[in-house]
Formats: structure tokens, sequence, C-alpha cells
């Protein structure tokens, strides 16, 4: 899939552009802050998890529904997740669900009606975790491939995160390209 290899040589030349951060920048900023910041890091499994459910609990609260996109990379990395994108999927316009179906039944992943799953086995993509929130008045982008520890211990992530719709939807319109029939063009920035 020649869009993947777009996508992968975007996030290696976008992550220059924004400053380096660690996870101690979790713990200094407040939730509604997150609106207004951009940066790139090197992030633990549990620090990516916090970053995730900011955006997924903005995206909940946000008074205009937007379209979600996610990358749990496997689909049994989400299934833990569930009953929390259970909640999530009503209060979105749709929501894209990316991951190898390396579960019996992929349909134990179908959240609701809205919900796209979207078979990421073979890809370039096996290695990307991502949330992005796009719609008018919201967009936040976290985009991370994954990266071996040091010492070969636990699971790690180096990545970006903005809020700026731009960059948002340029990783949306890669994944249209990468899955023309299941992801639609996004709609332009301007648009929003």
């Amino acid at each position: 899939m020649n869009a993947l290899r777009i996508l992968e040589d975007f996030y290696r030349g976008i992550m220059a552009s924004y400053p380096p951060q660690g996870e101690a920048l979790l713990a200094r900023v407040r939730p509604e802050a997150w609106r207004q910041l951009a940066f790139r890091y090197t992030l633990s499994v549990e620090a990516m998890t916090q970053i995730s459910h900011i955006i997924e609990e903005q995206a909940m609260q946000h008074p205009r529904p937007v379209c979600f996109h996610v990358s749990f990379q496997t689909l049994s990395r989400f299934l833990p997740q569930r009953e929390r994108y259970r909640a999530l999927a009503p209060r979105v316009e749709r929501l894209w669900l990316y991951g190898a179906f390396d579960v019996a039944d992929p349909e134990e992943a179908q959240v609701g009606p809205n919900v796209i799953l979207i078979d990421t086995e073979g890809t370039l993509l096996l290695s990307y975790w991502f949330v992005i929130a796009y719609g008018p008045g919201l967009s936040m982008c976290l985009l991370a491939r994954e990266i071996p520890a040091l010492d070969g211990q636990g699971r790690f992530y180096e990545g970006f995160y903005t809020f700026e719709p731009t960059v948002a939807y340029e990783v949306l319109s890669m994944l249209h390209l990468a899955f023309p029939k299941q992801v639609p063009v996004p709609t332009p920035v301007e648009e929003l």
C-alpha cells in the first residue's frame, strides 16, 4: 500500500517540527489545555493510554459530533477498552477502528452501528498507535510508532501530538488513500 508508505514518510518528516517532551508533561498539563499543545515524544504504553483517554474524553464532551479514528494495532489490544468505546461510539459521528484481526471473532470489537472495523494485517499500520478526533471545532491527532525498548522489556512509542487541523486532515487523507472503500475523503479544514 503506497499510501501507508507516504504516511510513514509524513510521520518521519513531521517529527522534527515539534519540540520534544516526556511523560512528566502529562502530570503538569490539564486535559482542557490539550487543544493548544503540539509536541513529539517517546512514551510508555501507560502514557500513550493517558493521552488517548484525553482525546476520547474531549470527543465525548464536544458539542458537535466528530469523526474518530483509532488504531490499537491489534483487536486483542482493543477488547479491554471495548466498554469505553461502547460509550464513545454514540457520541461521535463515526468511529473507525483499525487493527489486525487477531481474535477468533472480530465482531467482538463491534461497539455500535456507526463503527467501521478496518483490518490492518500485513500493513505498516501494525507498528502505529494513533487516535484522531476531527470535526468542527475539534482537531486532536496522536500518531506514534512502536519502538523497541533498549532492554527488550515493554513497549514504547515515539510520535507526536498536535491540535493542528491540517495535520489531522493530512493523516486522514492518507488513510483514505490506503482504505478508499472504508475511509471517506476527509472534510477539508476550511469547510469544518
